[in-house]
């Protein structure tokens, strides 16, 4: 049984208010091109399933909350790929030294070679 246009716009509601979707996730399950069309199916649903012990949040507050999160989101993905680039110039700095290290135990022990010839 397919669901009513309102039971959509209540379910959306209920679970961006519930924290269990983000307007961009509820935007995509539930089919809607435009975040204003989601804001305001907020504003005219929320007050009809507020709950009387637990007042809804208001939706601008809502909003702001959500830019925030994701501007911290997007704020710690740019640390990550930062620290990403670091480790593999840190990686390849390693490579450099253990390839010089590398050669100069050769070269040691050629000449401890050489030396042990030479003395025999």
């Amino acid at each position: 049984m397919k669901k009513s246009r309102k039971d959509t716009q209540i379910e959306a509601v209920k679970a961006i208010l519930a924290g269990e979707l983000l307007l961009e996730e509820a935007m995509e399950k539930y089919d809607v091109r435009d975040k204003r069309t989601i804001l305001n199916w907020m504003k005219s649903i929320s007050p009809l399933i507020q709950n009387k012990t637990e007042p809804v949040p208001d939706v601008h507050e809502y909003v702001i909350k959500e830019n925030s999160l994701l501007r911290r989101v997007i704020g710690l993905q740019d640390q990550l790929r930062e620290l990403e680039e670091k480790n593999a110039q840190i990686l390849a700095q390693r490579n450099v030294l253990m390839d010089k290290v590398t050669r100069l135990e050769l070269k040691l022990q050629v000449q401890d070679n050489y030396e042990t010839t030479s003395d025999a």
